[in-house]
């Protein structure tokens, strides 16, 4: 029988780039997208391609119409060796997110709060879809939530399901590269002009569990979770 894993995909560059890995290891899968509105805020990040033409801003327009994630779950399938469709669930998470935000007694550790209910969340879909996996895009080390400390941290969460980072050796030129080969390079750099809200000025690098613990005990609930999955959007996108 064949595997099946819930794959974890944002509009970044990372994330599909794991979904497409995975797929091409002969495992089925799943997207799950998180929507983090109203936690989302323009980025710093300088634009890397040309401006202010009429055709880039025409083609910038068409691709926001659609939403980034839906183009890049369309590049993925596209992509994809053996799947002729893709399943992507897109989930409400802003209003669990700000709730995090705005009532953390210990800000510093609010990345990996939101990485853990995500976790929580995803697994729920695992067990609903019966799927043997969670996969992330993480890369050893690239943000603060990505040390070796708090990867094993945020894993934990995990009651039942495996976690799989088919990322975590890769360095960023390896996944521009793969970005563009399957497609979904430039649907990703325009949703870089968009950046998390909730990222605090120092976060921690090395949070103790029982730190985290402590925390979730006030912030997070299964209500949040289940409400979630109520207000989830389902789209099936075809291989063209």
């Amino acid at each position: 029988m064949k595997r099946k894993a819930v794959c974890l995909i944002s509009d970044g560059l990372d994330s599909p780039i794991a979904t497409f890995l995975i797929e091409r290891s002969g495992v089925e899968v799943v997207g799950l997208n998180f929507d983090n509105k109203p936690m989302v805020k323009p980025s710093k990040m300088k634009k890397q391609h040309k401006e202010g033409t009429v055709t880039a801003i025409k083609e910038e327009k068409s691709i926001i119409s659609i939403s980034p994630i839906r183009n890049i779950a369309q590049a993925l399938v596209n992509s994809f060796l053996s799947q002729t469709s893709f399943e992507l669930y897109v989930v409400p998470n802003g209003k669990d997110l700000e709730k995090i935000v705005t009532e953390s007694k210990d800000p510093k550790i609010n990345c990996i709060l939101c990485k853990r209910l995500m976790l929580k969340k995803a697994e729920e879909l695992a067990r609903n879809i019966n799927a043997d996996y969670i996969v992330t895009g993480e890369i050893l080390g690239e943000q603060a939530s990505q040390t070796i400390e708090n990867l094993r941290t945020i894993e934990s969460v995990l009651s039942e399901k495996k976690l799989i980072r088919p990322n975590i050796g890769l360095n960023k030129e390896e996944v521009i590269n793969l970005s563009r080969e399957i497609g979904a390079y430039k649907f990703s750099e325009i949703a870089a002009k968009y950046t998390c809200a909730a990222v605090p000025n120092k976060p921690a690098t090395q949070a103790h569990l029982d730190r985290i613990v402590t925390a979730e005990k006030y912030l997070i609930s299964e209500k949040m979770i289940e409400t979630s999955f109520q207000k989830a959007n389902k789209y099936v996108l075809k291989k063209k």
